[in-house]
């Protein structure tokens, strides 16, 4: 009875852990080259935030100073003065047929002096997946200490170990979406969970029987 209680929470241990594991490495933008307030990260730069890599003309790299991260105290504009930007990274860890999710935290430039509510877009990729774009609108309660980030979720099917990650703005301005905390998991199946549902469920009739039959003797 103990054995088979174990393998059940083993079971369930393992699963979870595998669906909350991060694929993306410095997903929340924390570990790089301090960027002092806002710093702009031209085309191809690879070292100023570790594990990215900069698209098209550049984004702004933002700490607390400037406005609020999600989570930590950093995070990227993905437009400047040069247009819009994107950012990109090359990660491993997939297994080719299985479903991952994708999501980050987006909010926009408190500092955009357009009229409001404004629309600001970013546009998602995924090797072999279809490209997505998600609204944000930024709105008159939008400030610097209070950036109201919402969470995107973007699903896709793994076409092998490694796949590629793009988030570029879509936005025809130099003030753009800021995003934040971005985390790949993979999403468990519905029959790995009803599996695990009907286990227990088989355990937890076995422990009645035997409580009973105790009762009974």
């Amino acid at each position: 009875m103990r054995t088979l209680i174990a393998i059940g929470a083993a079971l369930v241990f393992s699963t979870s852990a595998q669906a909350s594991t991060n694929l993306v490495v410095n997903g929340s933008f924390e570990n790089g080259t301090a960027p002092g307030g806002a710093a702009f990260l031209a085309t191809n730069n690879t070292t100023s935030i570790t594990g990215w890599k900069v698209l098209s003309t550049g984004i702004n790299y933002v700490d607390n100073s400037m406005w609020d991260a999600s989570d930590g105290s950093r995070s990227v504009e993905l437009a400047t003065t040069a247009g819009n930007g994107g950012i990109w990274q090359r990660i491993s860890g997939f297994a080719a047929g299985y479903r991952y999710r994708l999501t980050f935290n987006v909010s926009a430039n408190p500092f955009d002096p357009a009229l409001r509510p404004k629309p600001s877009r970013v546009l998602v990729s995924v090797t072999g997946g279809v490209s997505e774009i998600y609204k944000y609108t930024l709105n008159n309660i939008n400030t610097a200490g209070n950036m109201l980030y919402d969470t995107v979720s973007y699903d896709f099917i793994a076409s092998g170990a490694m796949q590629n990650v793009q988030l570029r703005a879509a936005v025809n301005t130099q003030y753009g979406p800021v995003i934040d905390a971005v985390n790949i998991s993979v999403v468990p199946e519905v029959s790995t969970w009803a599996m695990l549902i009907a286990g227990f469920s088989l355990v937890g009739l076995t422990s009645r029987r035997r409580n009973r039959a105790a009762v009974a003797a």
